[in-house]
């Protein structure tokens, strides 16, 4: 039997088998075949461009002219006097420098190319039903695309990064460790390029609206484009919050998009949970196994800046929670090693003031007990939940732990907890000092109960990845100990006093 088979099989080379015994085969529904096709054509397109310049050249509204503009619009709102120049003078010519960035991004942008033309036409003129198809078969094809490169690269990069963390430090000016940090931004700056996805596809759709809205312009096609957001996030489908390689939210876009939501659905009330925490502690996969919800958990595909997800709640509980909708707001790892050489102190600082002030409540996921993790966690949640106080909001948080050890411990979980609580304290006293305030406990800056706002429960994988089994009770677990307990009697008892309107949560942003 063994060697009557093929080595190498995947489920397209099944088909066949599969229509013989009377299998239900996707592909051949009709939706799915025509999204299929259309998705094959696109993807053609990029398969015809070296796979770093794919960005440069088919999404030109992104890059560097991009970066440029988030950079001056971050500084209209951080204004100094500079030299002889007053602060109107400085602004002034702030917004100068804005619109000739924007003129130059919309003569390299406009009239638009053959993918974003046909990707932008075909999610105006089919189905939802089409249209889902239709994305998750372009996603599966822009990560097989991907993948095989940004794998090589990665490995070059963290071999470039063990050999410079063992050269001992040198001041002379040639040094091989000189050499290879060159080496090391230039393999980071491809990894990042070479990184592409449909969040970068639907990415570019917001920053044609962003741009062409700039100019007034009052084309029917480009006002139709937030509507094709909203559609797909009533359909489940989460749309990007915020650009993670900017670091920056385009505030227009989103706004348009909440407008057409309003539209959609009415002026719903809502509640914004929101997760914090180290890059690769897992997460996704939590709100994944909390919501059934689909937020990408490769560990190869790092989720990038913050995308949001709206849940619709079910009508029996939304008389007991008092609200009908939930946003969920998935966002990338604080300390993150492809930023460590890109001042990822302040871009972790912003996330997390962002996340925390937008939501309601935060998850801050701990990726087990490790001292170190947690004081960089726990300095940067304090910090944003001191920010917050500053500015009379009042957001609250839960605090996971995950990767523990026997969760029935109950001795070793206060032990747990009074530790937490004593480096919460800690954490407090040093932000309120760097914000020059007077304050010397975590419960003086958000309502925190030790007891009930703390959880414990074991880790996903039972041994060592990739060929350790899930844990049977991992989803178990975040149910009964978050989901159901918690969001149904604790949390979800405070969203009573705590969810917003939609048009509120857009007036906030």
């Amino acid at each position: 039997l063994l060697e009557g088979s093929s080595t190498l099989s995947s489920l397209d080379m099944c088909l066949g088998t599969a229509r013989q015994h009377g299998l239900l085969v996707d592909e051949d529904a009709e939706a799915c075949a025509i999204a299929k096709e259309k998705a094959n054509e696109l993807v053609k397109l990029l398969k015809g461009e070296q796979l770093s310049e794919i960005k440069s050249k088919l999404l030109p509204l992104q890059g560097e002219l991009w970066y440029n503009w988030c950079k001056k619009d971050k500084e209209l709102t951080r204004l100094q006097e500079k030299r002889n120049k007053s602060i109107e003078h400085h602004r002034s010519q702030i917004e100068c420098d804005k619109a000739a960035i924007r003129k130059k991004q919309l003569d390299k942008a406009f009239p638009l190319n053959q993918l974003m033309k046909s990707f932008l036409g075909f999610l105006q003129s089919q189905p939802g039903n089409t249209k889902k198809y239709f994305l998750q078969w372009m996603k599966i094809f822009m990560d097989d695309l991907s993948s095989d490169r940004l794998d090589g690269l990665k490995r070059e990069y963290h071999q470039l990064w063990s050999q410079i963390l063992a050269i001992k430090k040198s001041n002379e000016e040639n040094n091989p460790k000189t050499v290879m940090m060159k080496r090391l931004d230039s393999l980071s700056n491809e990894i990042n390029d070479s990184s592409i996805g449909l969040e970068h596809i639907l990415r570019e759709v917001g920053q044609i609206y962003e741009a062409l809205k700039s100019t007034n312009s009052k084309d029917v096609c480009i006002l139709k484009l937030p509507e094709i957001a909203a559609d797909l996030m009533v359909s489940g489908y989460p749309i990007e919050l915020m650009d993670g390689d900017a670091s920056y939210v385009p505030l227009q876009w989103v706004a348009a998009i909440f407008d057409r939501l309003i539209e959609k659905l009415g002026d719903k009330r809502i509640f914004v949970l929101s997760v914090l925490g180290i890059q690769s502690t897992g997460k996704s996969t939590l709100l994944n196994a909390m919501f059934g919800l689909q937020f990408n958990v490769s560990a190869g595909r790092c989720t990038r800046g913050a995308f949001m997800q709206l849940i619709k709640v079910d009508k029996k509980l939304q008389q007991d929670v008092n609200f009908d909708y939930m946003l969920v707001v998935d966002t990338e790892g604080l300390r993150a090693i492809e930023m460590a050489n890109k001042h990822s102190l302040n871009h972790d600082n912003e996330l997390a003031t962002f996340v925390i002030g937008i939501g309601n409540m935060t998850l801050i996921n701990i990726f087990g007990e490790n001292p170190s993790e947690m004081q960089d966690i726990l300095q940067i949640a304090v910090q944003a939940f001191l920010r917050m106080k500053q500015v009379k909001l009042s957001p609250s948080c839960l605090f996971v732990h995950q990767n523990v050890g026997e969760i029935t411990a109950k001795e070793q979980n206060m032990e747990g907890q009074r530790r937490l609580q004593q480096k919460l304290d800690e954490m407090t006293v040093t932000a309120a000092q760097q914000e020059f305030c007077d304050i010397t406990c975590f419960s003086d800056v958000i309502r925190f109960d030790v007891n009930t706002h703390i959880h414990y429960f074991a880790h996903l994988w039972e041994g060592n990845p990739p060929m350790a089994p899930p844990n049977p009770t991992y989803s178990q677990n975040v149910r009964t100990e978050l989901k159901l307990k918690e969001l149904k009697d604790s949390l979800l008892a405070e969203t009573k006093k705590k969810c917003d309107k939609l048009l509120e949560l857009k007036k906030s942003q």
